[in-house]
């Protein structure tokens, strides 16, 4: 069957940004390489850890935090889980480890400084406190995720929330998926209708991440299907430890396929959702033996969508962050020679041993914030080594775990770049795209004595007077949002013709000619449309 994650109507860009993060755009290049870039760690220490009598074990992993700006007010505000408890050293129903979790919650103005307001909804040892849902009454609230609807149907619905409640006591054993509404992120009501996902009624597995997509108006969430592990159908005759956190893993045996992968489902009223789709897993060649995908959090650029998957490397007990991208939203490929996007620092560092990146990264100016988890723990040996009498200083001391919120920082659509050195000119040719901008804006980067020069051409080949390569003023400079001119004028014919247009016609078809010289090209899109 032809590749349909590639169609000509993928040319259609309009006003989108456009990106180099895969070659569907490019008809030719000429001495001319793809350089991938990763955020940089804005601090050495993080921005939010345990420092409240009331918190034990802040839980920065996925997707049990989530960091949003709210458009309203213009605050940063975050959600962050607390592992209360030492983890038990038998499991217990519904809730394997015997903890006890709530979300709290810490806002700040610039994104640096935050605080933890003491807000009264929660009150322990006489204090009021920032715990915003989850106590001994209503049981515990696990792996929270919080999206923004920037079209609610009621004030009250402005944050939506979904986590799994966990409950043990005399009266009830449960696990359970449930939805919270809020009109400021801080008060919260849980619906009383339990929510229904697919054939499964109100179950999923633990993690979960939320995205809004705009034009379909729907929510859409990455998870895990309650089955992930429960339906591997292993080879029972097999030797196995049966006490191990990890799980038996069959090579090219699909039926027997339990690693952690993500699914996804949608829901234009966040009760009811969809069948969970898989849409991303590690595979049997390329990704390791022990490789799995925890979590992905998803976003767009432009027309584009990425997302930060964390991969977990079960026999390390470690996990980094890979970039994903994807044309439609369902269909996923790696980026980056499947290298880290945010790797673990090691030894000696907060975030020595796991990274989790949940929250689309917040634009603030020329960059992009990515804010994200990390601990100086390991995944699981603190939480299961006791019951598995696992050697592991972190299995004899659990509550030492520390983790902690950190802000990475990475130029604005600065994924991936097309960069040409000083010797040989690079030249970038793309395919014939469609639309109706008549100004071009770049992104770009130069070298000191580096350069940037456009030509516009119809799909025929002849170039479009006057933007042709010898009248383009070069840029120089670095910009992320630099208007390309040709003798001091920036417009470009543009108009509608005829369907098939014809050799001369100004259509709306138009191909890109880059000419890079100790540059680099990072994204470009059309501005200022004439009317179709």
């Amino acid at each position: 069957m032809r590749d349909l994650s590639r169609d000509s109507t993928q040319l259609y860009v309009k006003e989108f940004t456009q990106t180099f993060l895969d070659n569907v755009l490019i008809e030719s290049v000429q001495d001319v390489t793809r350089r991938w870039h990763r955020p940089e760690r804005r601090l050495d220490t993080p921005l939010i850890s345990k420092d409240r009598p009331w918190e034990h074990v802040p839980y920065f992993t996925y997707s049990n935090y989530c960091v949003l700006r709210d458009p309203q007010d213009g605050l940063f505000k975050c959600w962050y889980e607390d592992m209360a408890g030492k983890p038990a050293p038998e499991p217990i129903p519904n809730n394997p480890f015997g903890t006890f979790s709530r979300q709290l919650y810490a806002e700040s103005e610039d994104g640096i400084h935050w605080v933890k307001p003491e807000l009264g909804v929660y009150e322990l040892y006489e204090h009021k406190t920032n715990i915003v849902l989850g106590d001994s009454d209503f049981g515990q609230v696990h792996s929270m995720n919080v999206v923004l609807d920037p079209h609610p149907s009621r004030p009250d619905e402005r944050f939506r929330a979904l986590f799994s409640h966990m409950r043990n006591d005399e009266v009830a054993s449960f696990h359970n998926i449930r939805c919270a509404r809020s009109p400021d992120g801080i008060h919260w009501t849980v619906y009383d209708e339990l929510p229904s996902i697919g054939i499964l009624g109100s179950k999923l597995d633990d993690v979960s991440a939320l995205f809004y997509d705009e034009y379909a108006r729907e929510f859409v969430q990455n998870t895990r299907h309650v089955m992930m592990v429960a339906a591997g159908a292993v080879n029972m005759r097999n030797p196995r430890n049966r006490r191990s956190f990890t799980i038996t893993n069959e090579p090219h045996n699909f039926a027997a396929y339990s690693q952690r992968r993500v699914f996804q489902c949608r829901s234009h009223d966040f009760l009811h959702w969809s069948e969970p789709v898989l849409v991303a897993a590690a595979d049997d060649e390329e990704d390791n033996l022990d490789d799995s995908f925890y979590g992905m959090a998803q976003f767009k650029v432009g027309n584009l969508h990425l997302a930060t998957v964390g991969v977990f490397q079960a026999v390390d007990n470690e996990m980094e962050v890979q970039l994903m991208m994807s044309r439609d939203g369902l269909r996923w490929r790696r980026t980056g020679k499947r290298q880290p996007f945010l790797a673990p620092r090691g030894e000696g560092y907060w975030d020595a041993y796991m990274v989790s990146l949940v929250s689309p990264p917040i634009e603030m100016g020329d960059e992009l914030w990515f804010y994200h988890g990390g601990t100086n723990y390991h995944h699981d040996f603190f939480l299961s080594g006791a019951r598995e009498n696992l050697d592991h200083p972190e299995a004899r001391d659990p509550l030492n775990a520390r983790f902690g919120l950190g802000l990475a920082t990475l130029r604005k659509d600065g994924y991936a770049g097309l960069f040409a050195n000083r010797y040989r000119e690079g030249m970038v040719v793309t395919r014939p795209l469609v639309s109706l901008g008549t100004k071009l804006v770049i992104n770009a980067r130069c070298a000191p004595g580096g350069s940037v020069r456009v030509e516009v051409a119809d799909r025929y080949d002849e170039p479009l007077e006057p933007c042709l390569k010898e009248s383009c003023d070069p840029f120089t400079g670095d910009s992320v949002s630099h208007t390309v001119t040709w003798t001091g004028s920036p417009d470009i014919p543009a108009g509608t013709g005829s369907r098939w247009g014809g050799p001369g016609e100004r259509t709306y078809w138009r191909k890109l000619r880059f000419f890079l010289r100790d540059a680099e090209l990072f994204s470009f899109h059309f501005e200022d449309p004439v009317e179709a």
